[in-house]
């Protein structure tokens, strides 16, 4: 019964990718583990894990975009952690059924169920070939949805960009935007989390759960205002941890983001050119 249920979810036409954590063994992938190199499966790993841990009690399950693709990631009972990937070819229907079995399975004996499902997974084919869901080589099919307009900068002769707070705030968003269509709303607004630097002075700003920033209610500054010279060290600590944390698990990044969806402007206000060449 065991391997029966496990067979029928793993045979779904739709399901592309999965992912597989306990919290003992080494994760498991199959079907995007061919185009993840260790550090992009560690920080995929993380990320999910980040996600997990900040998600409320209530919530088993959530979905959100990776690589265009539709990904599901499911907390059992047990711990364990279920990532699941689709695409355009998946039934709802009938896949909410069953992976409502796959789980009630994985719950009853987690180890045995788990080792099942590792060996089962690894000797099926997938449906789909899926070396474009972490191959980010390919060009985004459309924009992102809220890219801003490119803002106004005023740059002296030597130095960095000089923004206002409306421009930098429109330009993070623009970098989150970009950086979504990859990962998701959720892991992006995560990541800006985690590498928020410490101790850092940018308690006047605040992220919602989308990773767009805005200044908080009780900020001292205003929108139209310059930034200080220790916060706009900060900001581009955060930004340059976050650029690389993000091109650990988007295969050129730097090109598919930096690049392209950000304007000339919106790269000098971040000085993400800079960083690139140092």
């Amino acid at each position: 019964m065991k391997q029966q249920v496990i067979l029928s979810f793993l045979n779904l036409p739709g399901i592309v990718g999965l992912g597989l954590m306990d919290g003992h063994s080494r994760p498991y992938f199959s079907g995007i583990d061919q185009s993840l190199n260790f550090q992009q499966k560690e920080a995929l790993t993380q990320g999910i894990q980040q996600v997990i841990s900040t998600t409320p009690t209530g919530f088993e399950s959530f979905d959100f975009k990776f690589a265009h693709r539709d990904a599901r990631i499911y907390r059992l009972k047990t711990g364990v952690i279920l990532l699941v990937v689709t695409d355009e070819h998946l039934d709802t229907v009938v896949y909410n059924d069953t992976v409502t079995q796959l789980k009630d399975t994985l719950e009853s004996d987690p180890h045995s169920a788990v080792s099942t499902f590792r060996l089962l997974a690894g000797s099926t084919t997938l449906n789909r070939p899926t070396e474009a869901i972490a191959d980010s080589s390919a060009e985004p099919s459309q924009p992102p949805p809220s890219m801003a307009p490119a803002a106004t900068v005023e740059k002296p002769a030597s130095g960095p960009a000089i923004a206002t707070w409306a421009d930098y705030l429109a330009t993070l968003n623009t970098l989150t935007d970009a950086t979504a269509q990859y990962l998701g709303k959720i892991v992006v607004a995560n990541t800006w989390r985690t590498t928020r630097p410490k101790d850092a002075p940018l308690d006047m700003m605040q992220l919602d759960r989308n990773g767009h920033f805005s200044l908080s209610s009780d900020a001292q500054v205003a929108t139209t205002g310059s930034i200080e010279q220790t916060v706009q060290a900060a900001l581009d600590q955060w930004v340059s941890t976050f650029i690389k944390r993000c091109s650990m698990i988007i295969r050129d990044y730097q090109a598919l983001v930096i690049e392209q969806q950000l304007t000339p402007a919106q790269r000098a206000i971040l000085q993400v050119d800079q960083a690139m060449t140092e």
